[in-house]
């Protein structure tokens, strides 16, 4: 998928904040029938193991994102100043 593609966009001090900002917009939505099964088991298994602020975690909470909060996804990245990673994920996740 297309996370990898933007996911050395993001500067690695900031995976806790994308981390926590992306868990809360795929918790809070109620679009879920969009979310493949497999990424949410995936996502699961990190948290079970205190790995969604590390590459592979931010990665797979990227891809969730993008399914269920594409909008709400790009303008986080703008408000956090990542206004870089919203063509090339807009792109990646046609």
């Amino acid at each position: 998928m297309g996370a990898k593609k933007v996911l050395h966009m993001i500067p690695v001090s900031l995976y806790s904040l994308v981390s926590k900002r992306l868990i809360e917009l795929i918790l809070e939505t109620k679009k879920t029938e969009s979310l493949p099964t497999s990424l949410a088991k995936s996502i699961l298994y990190l948290w079970q193991r205190d790995q969604l602020d590390n590459a592979v975690g931010v990665e797979k909470l990227l891809e969730a994102a993008m399914f269920v909060e594409p909008e709400k996804t790009l303008e986080f990245f703008r408000e956090i100043g990542l206004q870089e990673i919203v063509v090339p994920l807009k792109e990646a996740f046609r």
